[in-house]
């Protein structure tokens, strides 16, 4: 098959470094400054760039690897572009409103939702690695319309390309899911170092500070788009989170050792069991 790779940053071209890694596929690439597609064609990362308006027609599937709100404007501008029957997705971390935008829409070919699971706090090519998504999830969020042998193909695509896992759900529980795996983390750790003390941890500091803090180093333009696109989902979140943290408030407030105890065992049990 020829795959496409439109945009490679962190992430798109990760997944062209794992396709070449993994399989035999054909991988088109483009990006937005032509230097960067013309560097992974010499890195043979890619095996062809060119004028978007001709690399298109020729994908069997189309990975789309945009910040999100650009990514529905770029299939909507190109749509009668893409290779009739062919796949076109993307690589976005939230699901229900870029599904939304293009549901019920008369394309020809078939669009499904997809979040390749992996990141760095580092962005863009340079960062990019063949191993990014070595034991990672890839999940897809097919509209119920979709034909399942189109699912099939994509799915089949990440198992070739050595994701770990594969997911099928919904666009909705997609992103509940993605607030609480992900989004709440960011939401902590940055919180966490806005702390007046935070400037001074050198030589106080181990593993924990390191494990809370590691996900402050955010891109905040695209993470302020992840987080206002789910909002519903994560301020859910952040509600369950806050009240969590007044119990351990109240309890240390009134020095409660027997509450305290109970949420720290409850806690630790919730983890043993759950990984």
């Amino acid at each position: 098959m020829n795959i496409l790779i439109v945009g490679l940053g962190l992430i798109g071209a990760s997944l062209a470094k794992t396709l070449k890694k993994n399989t035999s596929h054909r991988v088109l690439g483009w990006n937005r400054t032509e230097s960067v597609s013309r560097r992974a064609v010499d890195d043979g990362v890619i095996d062809e760039t060119g004028n978007i308006e001709d690399l298109i027609p020729k994908a069997d599937i189309t990975f789309i690897n945009f910040y999100p709100d650009a990514i529905a404007p770029f299939i909507l501008e190109h749509q009668a572009l893409f290779k009739e029957n062919s796949i076109v997705t993307d690589s976005c971390g939230i699901k229900t409103k870029l599904c939304k935008e293009l549901d019920k829409r008369d394309f020809h070919f078939y669009f499904v939702g997809a979040h390749p699971m992996a990141g760095r706090e580092v962005s863009g090519y340079d960062n990019s690695l063949a191993t990014l998504f070595d034991n990672a999830s890839f999940i897809c969020t097919p509209y119920d319309y979709t034909p399942k042998y189109i699912t099939d193909a994509l799915v089949g695509l990440a198992q070739e390309m050595g994701f770990a896992r594969t997911v099928v759900t919904t666009p909705e529980h997609h992103d509940e899911m993605i607030a609480f795996t992900s989004q709440i983390a960011h939401v902590l750790a940055c919180s966490y170092v806005l702390s007046p003390l935070a400037p001074y941890h050198a030589g106080y500091s181990a593993g924990s500070y390191r494990d809370v803090s590691r996900v402050a180093r955010i891109n905040a333009d695209m993470w302020t788009q992840l987080f206002i696109d789910n909002g519903e989902p994560l301020v859910r979140e952040i509600d369950d989170l806050v009240s969590n943290l007044m119990k351990f408030k109240y309890a240390i407030v009134n020095g409660d050792e027997n509450q305290l105890h109970d949420l720290m065992e409850k806690g630790n049990k919730i983890k043993e069991e759950i990984g």
